[in-house]
This record gives structure tokens, sequence and C-alpha cells, in this order.
């Protein structure tokens, strides 16, 4: 005896529906492709142009103005060693303004040609504002130790320092020469890293003169002989 097959009845009014809501779905995305940014203004970098951080951030005038915002952008960011934040502020204008926080650059390792960053990470890059380290520390140690103490520089100490320069010798290991981009040099041991933070204030009090300032074995300003 041969059974029946059941014909599936479709359900016409579910149909509709669904065809309804993709026609909908459809509308929003082509209305969203239609508004793109007009106008980007970046705030805040120091070392990446404004191009650079647009160009990390995948973010152009065709970009769509109501998908932008600070999650999309914290996702791309997640992968880049030169962005550490981003927010995101839009207007009606279809104007952007995005807000970055770079990551704070060490010094540049002329050797190796990269630079190194506040996480002790590298850059293939070559930050122009950024302090030129001109010789190998090889002793894992005592560059571990002056990583540290190179992220308690303040910001605008590391602005005027030219070159760093590993001058060990036979009482200290740990022995650093810092080239001024104002003509002046500063001997340091690691220990006392932290006390460039006050050069300007030294520098100050010996009125315009030209010299060496000893911060490894003392605080002492000698003036360069005319």
């Amino acid at each position: 005896m041969k059974t029946k097959k059941k014909k599936r009845k479709i359900k016409v009014k579910s149909v509709i529906i669904a065809i309804f809501v993709l026609l909908i779905l459809s509308f929003v995305i082509y209305i969203i492709s239609l508004f793109k940014i007009k106008t980007f203004y970046v705030y805040n970098n120091k070392y990446l142009t404004d191009e650079e951080v647009l160009d990390i951030l995948k973010l152009n005038k065709k970009s769509s103005f109501l998908l932008t915002n600070t999650l999309t952008e914290k996702a791309i960011i997640s992968k880049s060693k030169k962005i550490k934040d981003v927010k995101i502020k839009k207007n009606l204008s279809l104007e952007v303004k995005v807000y970055v926080t770079e990551y704070k650059v060490l010094y540049y390792d002329e050797e190796s040609k990269y630079s190194v960053i506040e996480n002790g990470s590298t850059v293939n890059y070559k930050y122009d504002n950024a302090p030129v380290l001109v010789n190998k520390i090889k002793d894992k140690e005592i560059y571990k130790k002056f990583l540290n103490k190179m992220n308690k520089i303040d910001n605008n100490i590391l602005d005027i320092i030219s070159e760093i320069k590993y001058v060990p010798n036979g009482i200290d290991k740990e022995r650093f020469l810092f080239s001024m981009n104002d003509g002046n040099y500063v001997y340091v041991t690691i220990s006392k890293l932290t006390k460039i933070n006050e050069y300007r204030s030294v520098i100050d009090s010996v009125e315009d003169k030209k010299g060496i300032l000893y911060l490894d074995y003392g605080n002492y300003f000698v003036p360069k002989e005319n």
C-alpha cells in the first residue's frame, strides 16, 4: 500500500514578512552607504602625521560616516604598535574628529634600525623627535634597567635629547652620555637617570653657558672652556 506524501504548505505570510525585512535591511544599508565622511581632524598626534594616523585606522573619505566609531577603530589598533588608544567624535556636518594616544617612543636604535616604544616593543620606523641610541647595550640586565628608567623620563625632556651613548668605565658599567639639542652633554648612571627630568632648571641656573652636566658621580655643571 502506497503512502501519500504530504505536501508542505508554504506560509505566504511568513515569506512576505521575510522579504519585507530583507527590503528594510537593504534600504538601511543603502542609506548608510550614502553618508560618507566629509572632513577629518586628527588631534594629540606627536610622532605620526595626520595621514599616517588615518591610514592606520583605515579611514578615508570613502568611509561610512555612520559606521565609523571608537569601537571599530579600537579593534583595528589592537594590532598596531604605534597607536595606543583612540576616541572618535562626530557632528552633523559629516566631520570626524579623531583623538589618538600614541605609544611613547623612548629612542631609535641606530644599529638595529628600529624604534623602541614604552612597552619594550620595537617598531620598524624612525620618528624625527626620538633620541638616537648610537651603540649597543649588550648586557641584558643593564638594558632592562635602562628601558625601565627611560620610561620615567618626561616627554618634554625626551624631546630635547639628541643622542644617547652607552659609555661604561672601570667604575660604573651603567653609565651613559646624553647629547642635548641645545649643545650641552649629560653624564648619568641608570640609578640616577630620572634626575635628567630636572635638566631645564639646572641649565637655567648656569646663565646660558654650554658644557657638561655630571649626574653620574654628583650633580654639577662644568662649562666649556672658551
